[in-house]
Order: C-alpha cells, then sequence, then structure tokens
C-alpha cells in the first residue's frame, strides 16, 4: 500500500485528537509536535522508520528520536507518552498494524517503546 505524505498528515490532523484524547492538546502544541510532522514528510525516513520497525523490532518512537537532533533534551513524561501516541496513531491507524509489543529500549530517557506488527499489506510512504 503506497500513502503520500500528505494523505497521512491529513490523516492526523483529521483524526489524532479524537482517537487519542488524553493527547487532544499535543497537535499543534510546539517543537515535539513539529518534529512528528516534519519527519512525517521525509518519506525516506519514514519508509527507514517502517523498515527498522519491521525487520529490526526497533520500535518507531526510538528510531525516531535518534533520528532528530533536536530532541537532544530530557524528555517530560508527557512529552515520551505523546510521542509514543502519536507514532502508535501512524502505525495503528495510518499504516493498519494489528498488534504491538511494548520492549525495552534506552534512549533520551526513554525506557520502553512500542514496535508494531501483522500489517495486511506493506506499507510504503512517498512525498
Amino acid at each position: 500500500m503506497k500513502l503520500s505524505s500528505a494523505d497521512i498528515i491529513n490523516k492526523v490532523n483529521a483524526e489524532f485528537s479524537s482517537v487519542y484524547k488524553p493527547f487532544s492538546k499535543f497537535p499543534n502544541s510546539g517543537l515535539i509536535w513539529d518534529e512528528c510532522i516534519n519527519t512525517i514528510k521525509d518519506a525516506k525516513l519514514v519508509n527507514n522508520i517502517i523498515f527498522c520497525n519491521d525487520i529490526l523490532q526497533i520500535p518507531p518512537v526510538k528510531v525516531f528520536i535518534m533520528a532528530n537532533d533536536l530532541l537532544n533534551f530530557d524528555l517530560t513524561d508527557s512529552d515520551k507518552k505523546a510521542i509514543g501516541a502519536f507514532w502508535g496513531f501512524i502505525f495503528k491507524f495510518a499504516f493498519d498494524y494489528k498488534n504491538q509489543k511494548s520492549i525495552s529500549v534506552r534512549v533520551n530517557n526513554v525506557k520502553s517503546a512500542t514496535y508494531f506488527f501483522d500489517s495486511s499489506h506493506n506499507v510504503e510512504v512517498e512525498n
């Protein structure tokens, strides 16, 4: 399944706040939100995040944080949860993955994160 970055962003804008109600104030909230959206706009990076998730079982949150130099500060608990909710939305609702597993990660004071599996199709993002 091919998706455009714009289609993914439209889905996030239309549905994220209603699906993840505790994080309804996250959209357009500043630097971290902006970096999430900028990452989605970078099809090559998103496809690498998908590869890391699918093949290496590295959670998208870990790859996102490692790929974003602007996030080299300690994240608050709410920041970490919001990033997790964002990538959970992307993989479960935009990419249609059915299952997830939380594993230990150690990156920028994030101790655990989730990778996703059981997608009914291969996802490819294009600009």
